[in-house]
């Protein structure tokens, strides 16, 4: 009871990078002061947290999620009331969801670096740091096509689940909800992006929220493939905005 109680141990992180894209790292370091015995300690490992939603669910009901895990400090013995710094890095999955862009904080988004240190099969994780994702150039070129054909940024958050026939790895994933310009408002409540990054190609799926009658399929997905290496060799405004003519387009004829 005494290991993580009163005269216990103790962890903390300080991270000098706390600001990074999907593919990057954190960087910092690690603190462990003993307290009034000696003890060993098993490892010191970093992990990021998530909070996330269920699909259908009510609104904010979310729960914190880890979706990565690596040990940074491997065991050691701390004598009483000894002081240990470690410089640690700590990888950022592909998959990492975002919560920056567009030069602000993304309204819904809350991701932490959460620090576990473990003695005698016990482990503390009191010790946690907010942390910021930015988008990659990818994913940032697809965003200010978005809002370069008229849309508007509301919120975002992450739902527990899957995507079919995508290179997803994590338990979730990420929605960015947009509101539509006047070019698309009369037809459109409003469109969501989801990214899946793998270390070749950007995922894209969009989703339309269309304005249409009852006997018409409300929601259209799209799915788009990004090749970062030639990103400035297409014209993804006029590839996006024909796909959202076509999507929004009433259809006129008899219902086959």
């Amino acid at each position: 009871m005494r290991l993580f109680g009163v005269g216990g141990p103790t962890v903390r992180t300080e991270l000098s990078v706390s600001r990074a894209k999907p593919g990057g790292r954190f960087k910092g370091t690690v603190e462990v002061t003993g307290g009034d015995h000696q003890v060993a300690i098993g490892y010191v490992a970093l992990a990021l947290v998530a909070d996330v939603g269920v699909e259908g669910g009510l609104p904010g009901r979310v729960s914190a999620v880890e979706f990565h895990r690596q040990r940074v400090v491997e065991g050691f013995t701390l004598a009483a009331r000894e002081r240990r710094v470690f410089d640690v890095v700590c990888d950022v999955p592909l998959e990492t969801p975002l919560t920056r862009a567009f030069g602000q904080q993304l309204a819904g988004m809350k991701v932490g670096l959460r620090t576990e240190l473990e003695v005698a099969r016990e482990v503390d994780r009191t010790d946690e740091d907010p942390v910021e994702i930015d988008p990659t150039p990818a994913q940032q070129h697809i965003l200010d096509t978005l809002v370069k054909l008229g849309f508007q940024f509301v919120k975002a958050d992450l739902e527990r689940g899957r995507l079919r026939s995508l290179p997803q790895t994590l338990p979730f994933y990420q929605e960015i909800e947009f509101l539509p310009g006047p070019a698309y408002a009369q037809h459109l409540r409003h469109l969501e992006a989801t990214f899946v990054t793998t270390d070749r190609k950007l995922h894209v799926v969009l989703e339309l929220d269309r304005r249409v009658g009852l006997l018409a399929d409300r929601d259209i997905f799209g799915r788009f493939t990004v090749d970062p290496a030639t990103l400035a060799d297409t014209d993804w405004k006029g590839l996006l905005g024909d796909w959202l003519t076509q999507s929004t387009t009433p259809r006129r004829g008899p219902l086959l």
